[in-house]
């Protein structure tokens, strides 16, 4: 009887010990299903549970990416710098905060998150050194800015995006021409880019030079 009752008390023990252990895992996976059907204050909820439970820089960046999607902002920038303060070569952590100071228009508080992980020896891919160019860019910082776009121009998937946004940014600097060559680069290699059109013809009239403005205008309301 004795080693009856032992044995049930063993087990329940262990069964309360899983539920408090297992709780916290559930509540990621329900945060993962969640944020799979794109219900991102419910994925929020989920993985705020779980990261009171658990140390896991994947929970913490999840966490962060909907507070960033959602509008909590300072609730945002708040977790990722902690986590920075434990983890300060998480690269995935540096660009969401980055971007949160982005989205709260402070891009002078992401530099030094760059230049630091870049003085420890820390390698950007193209979307990274796409982000710390339009970081640049929105600090007014333009010469800082033009080599990450010609880094992230490199690859494919970043090219032309980098090259339409350089090409604004030599037009804020007084270098028409300059910028009007390289969308135009752009436009003969992907023609259908509103968005290098679009900002052709700003720039022509930014120019003085009306007519083919007007002629980029007519062309971007025939699009498609």
């Amino acid at each position: 009887m004795k080693l009856l009752l032992y044995i049930v008390c063993v087990a329940i023990i262990v069964s309360l010990l899983f539920r408090l252990l297992e709780a916290p895992w559930v509540a990621f996976r329900k945060g993962e299903t969640a944020f799979a059907h794109g219900n991102l204050a419910a994925a929020a909820q989920f993985y705020q549970q779980a990261a009171e439970k658990l140390d896991d820089p994947r929970i913490f960046n999840r966490l962060a990416w909907c507070w960033l999607r959602t509008g909590d902002l300072k609730d945002a920038e708040n977790l990722l710098d902690r986590m920075l303060e434990k983890h300060s070569g998480q690269i995935g952590t540096i660009e969401l905060l980055a971007g949160a100071y982005q989205q709260s228009q402070e891009p002078q508080k992401a530099i030094p998150l760059f230049t630091r992980y870049l003085a420890q020896g820390g390698k950007l891919d193209s979307s990274g050194k796409l982000q710390l160019a339009r970081v640049y860019r929105q600090a007014g910082l333009y010469d800082q800015a033009a080599p990450y776009y010609l880094q992230a121009a490199e690859n494919p998937k970043q090219k032309t995006a980098a090259r339409i946004e350089l090409a604004e940014m030599r037009s804020w600097q007084g270098d028409y021409d300059g910028a009007i060559a390289l969308l135009r680069e752009v436009l003969a290699a992907e023609p259908t880019s509103r968005q290098a059109r679009l900002s052709l013809a700003r720039i022509l009239s930014w120019a003085g030079d009306y007519k083919e403005s007007e002629d980029e205008y007519r062309k971007l309301l025939s699009m498609p």
